[in-house]
């Protein structure tokens, strides 16, 4: 119930249809003005080669890495031991970097 007035909440912006008649056509129109490559490009970012869409299995990335941020630092924080710290941090590289592709295929899907 609460997902359902979140959603209703967010479809109500009209900022965001905004943005979003901005964006999509500029999105469209790099992807057409590359040509063949283009394509070839949009395709590896939908996950074609892969055969499921990547965007999806990307946003994984980034969750599972900051959880394991988290789960580190605490584990730090409770022994001391200064390397999960040191792990935290590998694991917050990994998934902003996960984040960054994440997004890219977003906005391609989008």
């Amino acid at each position: 119930m609460a997902t359902e007035a979140l959603m209703k909440v967010v479809d109500q912006q009209e900022t965001l249809d905004r943005l979003s008649n901005q964006i999509q056509p500029l999105v469209r129109d790099a992807f057409k003005a590359a040509g063949p490559a283009g394509r070839e490009v949009k395709n590896l970012l939908h996950g074609t080669w892969l055969g499921h869409p990547l965007h999806p299995a990307l946003t994984d990335v980034p969750l599972g890495a900051w959880t394991a941020a988290l789960a580190l630092d605490a584990m730090e924080s409770i022994s001391g031991r200064r390397e999960l710290g040191t792990g935290a941090d590998a694991a917050i590289a990994v998934g902003l970097v996960g984040a960054a592709g994440a997004a890219v295929t977003g906005l391609t899907d989008w």
